[in-house]
């Protein structure tokens, strides 16, 4: 009787650490599953780009779920970037590489990158990104290359790309409206070839680009004087990046306003398309009446004549 129960005895015992021993396994794993699930959610996307027109744009659609790194600065030129060793080692720890396609530095960079894991992705929108229309392709685009990559957040990145597109288009409405409220689609400007794009989708009238100083021959000069002098232009625009002070010369010679942008987004690219359009009305309102075009000296002094009659009649 006794033999017996001790052998029930150590039955049970065997079987309450076998049942123990099974619960603590699942445990063990729904704890692992958990931590993997939780890991695909919470973890970041590591992206590196190479200018701040795709590093602006990803931010802005990625938010909290993407960590970027942009490796060259918004007022620097990428055309004349050399690569540090800094960045070998960015790009190693990053899962992806969005890039342009015409960084001549890309290929030696990715080549010192031993890294099987990192993707390289081109963001084929041709223009200047500056231009809303252009910059809204590049939203799009970019969109939908997060979405591919990390499909578990497609959601929350279609829905910050909406807010976004209605950002940029809400501030080209009010910038459209105010180059139409100045008239500088009857002000010829000369501009670096780089901002001949944009400056042209504001409105005004182009009538000669430069290139980058190296490229400013005595003959090209005078050729651009030439022509600034025949269509009485007053505005000279430089690109920050590809040289802020080439148009200076020309500017001095004709009188005109010095004006430079910048083609790349130094804080953001909204802040920076506000700061470009706000340069150049102030440079309209630079220029002295005498120089302006005769109709709209005119048109000027008639909408002065409104205002002052106007502000007479609201006093009785």
């Amino acid at each position: 009787m006794t033999t017996t129960t001790k052998s029930t005895d150590t039955f049970d015992t065997r079987k309450q650490v076998k049942m123990k021993r099974n619960l603590i396994l699942l445990f063990s794993i729904l704890l692992l599953s958990h931590c993997g699930w939780s890991r695909q959610f919470t973890e970041k996307l590591k992206l590196v780009t190479t200018t701040s027109l795709i590093g602006n744009i990803v931010q802005q659609i990625g938010g909290d779920k993407v960590e970027v790194t942009t490796i060259v600065p918004g007022g620097m030129c990428p055309g004349h970037f050399d690569v540090r060793p800094g960045d070998i080692k960015l790009l190693s720890d990053a899962q992806i590489f969005l890039i342009h396609g015409w960084e001549s530095f890309v290929e030696k960079l990715v080549n010192s990158v031993r890294s099987r894991k990192l993707l390289v992705k081109t963001i084929n929108v041709q223009g200047n990104w500056m231009v809303p229309d252009i910059q809204l392709r590049a939203v799009d685009a970019i969109t939908n290359i997060l979405c591919k990559i990390n499909p578990e957040n497609a959601k929350y990145f279609r829905n910050q790309s909406n807010i976004y597109q209605k950002q940029i288009l809400a501030l080209k409405r009010e910038i459209k409206q105010k180059a139409k409220n100045k008239r500088v689609n009857r002000i010829s400007v000369v501009c670096s070839e780089m901002q001949a794009e944009f400056v042209k989708w504001l409105g005004f009238n182009v009538v000669a680009t430069y290139g980058r100083p190296s490229d400013l021959t005595a003959s090209k000069i005078k050729e651009v004087l030439d022509r600034a002098r025949r269509e009485n232009v007053k505005i000279v625009i430089d690109n920050l990046q590809s040289g802020p002070d080439a148009g200076i010369p020309i500017a001095n010679e004709i009188g005109g306003v010095h004006v430079v942008l910048t083609n790349f987004p130094i804080d953001s690219y909204l802040q920076s398309l506000q700061d470009n359009a706000s340069k150049l009305f102030e440079a309209v309102d630079k220029i002295p009446m005498s120089f302006k075009p005769a109709q709209l000296r005119n048109e000027s002094i008639l909408d002065s004549t409104l205002e002052k009659r106007n502000a007479l009649y609201c006093r009785y």
